[in-house]
């Protein structure tokens, strides 16, 4: 008889234990949210439109230098000009000091308008884009000029430094 006890308790124990709630996300400063974490939509539909017209704009103009008929863009200064164009922004001229301004982000938690940061000379921040949703953003290639290219291409994805929000 007591060893059916035991069974059952052992059984209830069991059964119990698997229906508690597993914690989500472990606590402390190096806390991976998840990817699929609910995201607040904070400004109306009309302004990421805006913001889109403005950023397709850009598109194709070409890179600093790449011709003396054309004014030609640098990174920080599509980004520079695109949020000036958008509210009025003055973001600062160097991409490292843009790295400085907003509240950082978590790449899993981007949303369109975040600016993206990446490491492509050495280790400082060196070329910055505006994300624009589907894990791709918008920058100023030295190659292509002003292109949309994958947070994911290998290239890209080696040299991430990180993101911030300029406007909530």
């Amino acid at each position: 008889m007591r060893i059916a006890q035991s069974t059952i308790i052992l059984l209830f124990l069991s059964v119990v234990a698997g229906c508690t709630a597993y914690p989500r996300y472990r606590t402390g400063s190096a806390e991976m949210p998840a990817k699929a974490r609910d995201r607040q939509i904070d400004i109306p539909t009309k302004d990421y439109i805006r913001l889109g017209i403005i950023i397709e704009g850009y598109l194709g103009r070409p890179y600093a230098g790449s011709s003396k008929y054309e004014p030609g863009l640098d990174c920080s200064l599509f980004t520079r000009e695109v949020f000036r164009d958008y509210n009025n922004l003055e973001l600062p001229r160097k991409s490292s000091d843009q790295f400085d301004t907003g509240k950082p982000i978590h790449r899993n938690l981007l949303r369109y308008g975040d600016l993206v940061f990446f490491k492509t000379v050495g280790n400082t921040i060196s070329h910055v884009g505006i994300y624009v949703g589907n894990g791709e953003f918008a920058h100023a290639s030295s190659s292509s000029g002003v292109i949309i290219s994958a947070l994911s291409e290998k290239y890209w994805a080696q040299r991430y430094a990180g993101a911030r929000r300029i406007f909530e």
